[in-house]
């Protein structure tokens, strides 16, 4: 569960009980949520990666990465597919972006990670967030990103850091974004692909 979720159900839980609470309480959890709020939509990037590693999570071995947003992971006894929040990757069928794309993920992670789940999509894949389990914790997702591996996916991403990256990417002409195609929005080539 992430920080902020956290406080938003202990300030809920507090004002169910409103004899326990004290008008200051409820102003200092408030400014944190609001805090909190104010750091992740505006200023994320001022903020070292490890500093943003979630209270929660799994930790997880690798079984497979399947392509350059897809990963299944062992947690426990559980195994997970798991689809990287906010991007979207070049598929493998977009030669020979989809291939770097897998490869290039391959190559940033560790056998061990840490999965921050977020959603559950419509396939009934686990969404989430990607660390690594370092003493500087990376976000596997973001890094996909900086590195021009993957594009931010608009339509499912709200984090402000991620389209920075994009950025940054983008005027680099880091691997998708050397050339222009249908690689740099793959959501279009799977749209075309179906129609």
């Amino acid at each position: 569960m992430r920080l902020q979720t956290f406080l938003k159900h202990y300030l809920r839980s507090k004002l169910r009980n409103p004899g326990r609470l004290s008008a200051r309480s409820v102003g200092g959890v408030a400014l944190a949520v609001l805090g909190l709020w104010a750091v992740e939509h505006w200023g994320g990037d001022l903020i070292p990666n490890a500093w943003k590693l979630p209270l929660s999570g799994k930790d997880c071995r690798v079984e497979k990465i399947s392509d350059g947003d897809t990963m299944r992971l062992r947690c426990g006894t559980q195994l997970v597919k798991v689809r990287l929040y906010c991007i979207d990757a070049p598929e493998m069928a977009q030669k020979p972006w989809g291939t770097r794309s897998r490869d290039a993920l391959k190559s940033i992670t560790p056998s061990e990670v840490r999965l921050l789940k977020i959603d559950q999509d419509q396939y009934g894949r686990t969404v989430g967030e990607i660390y690594t389990t370092d003493a500087e914790p990376r976000l596997l997702n973001l890094e996909q990103v900086e590195n021009g591996q993957a594009a931010v996916y608009p339509q499912y991403c709200n984090s402000r850091r991620y389209f920075s990256a994009e950025r940054e990417a983008q005027a680099a002409k880091r691997g998708i974004w050397s050339r222009r195609g249908t690689h740099q929005t793959p959501w279009d080539y799977r749209r075309r692909s179906r129609g």
